[in-house]
């Protein structure tokens, strides 16, 4: 039976970097994300480059809680086992107080409600298996909170937070869990013409950097990383 990973806001940027590592690694793939039309180009992206690598594509809207919970149970239920998770589905919008109630709503459900309600799920099926992987997509803005980006702090401080307490929570039980925290990474979500696009962290630096946790020894854990932009850090120094 082959590895399963389930990878969300997979159709592009880190999400879709990350498709590329597992399915090199001989992962069959499930691969949701909120566009049909990109997660189905991503779909057919992968398995022309990967031809022996079994491919499901799912779309679901996780401002919807509802939804994505209806979805990730009838996948759990369809799959006898899941051994990797990575919730990289998330948004950013600029703001803190300006921010209507709609629209701290649509960045508390996606980045949050939804990703936590995913993620809760996922982990209880590992629980019961006694292994698996789960990697969060924090941000160093849930490190140390930008104020230009307050809400969107706030949201990826909750999931450094809710990332860690499940790492002890479900390290009885074999399963790993890390909270990946990147800077600005070079994908259409930053790409505002404020940063050079190459000073950027590549996505394929996040998948670097899941391996890099994956070959660590049995012995050895690490429940969070933050992968540094240098121009940003840079700049706080001038």
């Amino acid at each position: 039976m082959p590895n399963v990973a389930l990878i969300t806001g997979a159709s592009r940027g880190i999400g879709k970097a990350i498709a590329h590592y597992f399915a090199q690694q001989g992962y069959s793939l499930i691969l949701i994300s909120l566009n049909k039309e990109n997660i189905q180009k991503t779909k057919s992206e992968l398995s022309q480059k990967y031809s022996s690598c079994n491919i499901e594509a799912v779309s679901v809207d996780f401002n919807h809680p509802n939804d994505v919970e209806a979805v990730i149970t009838s996948i759990i239920s369809f799959h006898e086992k899941i051994d990797i998770m990575v919730n990289n589905a998330g948004i950013l919008k600029a703001g803190g107080t300006n921010l209507t109630l709609s629209e701290l709503s649509e960045l508390i459900n996606i980045n949050l409600l939804s990703t936590m309600t995913a993620c809760n799920l996922v982990a209880n099926k590992m629980k019961q298996q006694g292994f698996g992987e789960i990697y969060n997509l924090g941000s160093t803005a849930g490190l140390e909170p930008v104020p230009k980006i307050a809400a969107y702090s706030a949201t990826k401080s909750a999931i450094v937070s809710y990332t860690q307490s499940l790492y002890h929570e479900l390290l009885p039980f074999g399963v790993k869990v890390c909270c990946l925290c990147p800077s600005v990474v070079n994908t259409d979500m930053t790409n505002d013409g404020r940063i050079d696009n190459n000073l950027k962290i590549d996505t394929e630096d996040l998948a670097k950097s899941l391996d890099f946790i994956r070959s660590l020894s049995s012995a050895a854990a690490i429940n969070s990383l933050a992968i540094r932009c240098k121009i940003m850090d840079l700049e706080k120094q001038s």
